[in-house]
């Protein structure tokens, strides 16, 4: 709506993201995390950092949708929709989304390491999942200092996991962003 309608509503929807992402994310975090309380249970707190990072993590993806929409809104076949009748609606949901909606898909999948950086890093500092839950924070947690790596090097192998899973998410992503590019150069 924002980059379609433009004006006050744009003016609006970008201010309120800016706000947004103005907020510092560790220091929210941390604040958080001493405001849940103790006797939480592991869901429960799975389903806060889960909302947390939700609320911080949608205005990269929704600053690149008014892009594309801004983009896309003076193309000829909206103009022809408009001059056909078309509802704003209709020109939102049935003409100007099935456009771009590939680069939602390819920028959520982009997100996915971000997101598991984040949760991970959370459990890690004992701000996010606590034991009993198994997570790869609360692993990397037990292998914090450097007698333990030394006495038993086995407990860092989660740090490897989290590596292989960025690195697999971000090639997918890639992937996926060369695909739905069809201005891109195949070689």
């Amino acid at each position: 709506m924002s980059g379609y309608f433009g004006g006050w509503v744009d003016n609006f929807f970008q201010r309120l993201t800016e706000f947004i992402r103005s907020i510092p994310t560790y220091p929210l975090w941390m604040g958080v995390a001493a405001a849940m309380p103790r006797e939480w249970g592991p869901k429960t707190v799975y389903f806060m950092m889960t909302i947390i990072l939700g609320f911080i993590g949608w205005t990269t993806l929704a600053r690149r949708i008014r892009s594309q929409i801004i983009s896309i809104r003076e193309a000829d076949f909206i103009v022809a929709a408009k001059l056909c009748g078309a509802s704003d609606m209709r020109i939102i949901f049935k003409h100007m989304i099935p456009t771009f909606i590939s680069y939602v898909i390819v920028d959520l999948t982009i997100s996915f390491p971000n997101m598991i950086l984040s949760e991970t890093s959370l459990s890690f500092l004992g701000l996010g999942l606590r034991p009993p839950v198994t997570s790869w924070g609360v692993l990397l947690r037990s292998a914090q200092n450097l007698n333990s790596i030394v006495n038993s090097p086995w407990m860092f192998i989660p740090a490897i996991f989290v590596i292989l899973a960025v690195l697999s998410f971000s090639f997918v992503g890639d992937g996926l962003r060369d695909a739905a590019d069809p201005y891109s150069e195949k070689s």
